[in-house]
């Protein structure tokens, strides 16, 4: 990054740590006198390629954003929006336990094969495709997927839920620093959709790396630090039965 940029960027930083930042509200207003703090933003807000991301960061890719959000970051406002929208997705939840009833309301519950031998817990999105274009982008009521603990041998249940964006457009950040967007590393061919990257990274002939749609999960654990994790927050499912006790004594 050259020098008027790293000026850019550290200006802007100091706005978002002041709550100044053009329609922020995304951040608790502190005064800029931690100088280490503000040289650790910097850091991760110029270099973008590696590291990991500060916990003020509202969206970023899934493997450089801390697991879980900082609670104390967001302004009680704030909170109380991250708070009302995990209620409402728990609310909502409720009527797609039964995953019969799910896969009648339109979401999409093939499993993909299974490898010999694997007894890992997977997390199925079950995506609703027609929501997938829904103008509502963050309605608890109409998720893009339901997420589902797929344990072998036994019947799915429903962990969460997950929304996500169009390609290029940025997710609302209702709870600040507890409501953070997360992409994944795909591999596009045109317009067509993402598909995952092969074991190795790679992508498939034909197809070219990018970074996919921002994307949101919340997770049923019964705690707000743990509901807004990137990644399925283990721990936390299995302390609410959420995942097969013998896979969690294993852990």
């Amino acid at each position: 990054m050259s020098a008027a940029g790293r000026k850019l960027a550290t200006a802007t930083l100091v706005a978002l740590v002041l709550g100044l930042a053009a329609g922020s509200g995304q951040v608790r207003a502190q005064p800029p006198s931690d100088q280490a703090l503000l040289a650790r933003m910097a850091k991760a807000f110029c270099h973008g390629t590696g590291g990991r991301m500060s916990p003020y960061a509202l969206r970023g890719l899934e493997d450089r954003l801390p697991q879980y959000p900082t609670l104390a970051l967001a302004t009680p406002a704030q909170r109380a929006a991250a708070e009302r929208l995990l209620a409402d997705a728990v609310a909502a939840g409720r009527g797609w336990r039964n995953a019969a009833a799910a896969a009648a309301a339109g979401f999409d519950q093939r499993q993909a094969l299974r490898r010999t031998g694997d007894t890992s817990v997977h997390y199925l999105h079950a995506e609703h495709r027609r929501w997938g274009t829904d103008p509502r982008l963050l309605d608890a009521h109409r998720p893009k997927a339901l997420i589902y603990a797929n344990a072998p041998g036994r019947p799915i249940v429903l962990v969460g839920l997950m929304f996500s964006m169009p390609r290029g457009v940025l997710g609302p950040n209702p709870g600040g620093p507890i409501t953070r967007w997360h992409r994944h590393h795909v591999c596009a061919q045109g317009k067509r959709r993402g598909v995952k990257a092969n074991d190795d990274g790679s992508c498939p002939p034909g197809f070219r790396p990018i970074e996919g749609s921002e994307m949101l999960h919340i997770w049923f654990t019964g705690d707000l630090r743990s509901a807004f994790a990137i990644h399925a927050p283990e721990p936390e499912l299995c302390a609410a039965k959420l995942l097969p006790a013998g896979y969690c004594r294993r852990r």
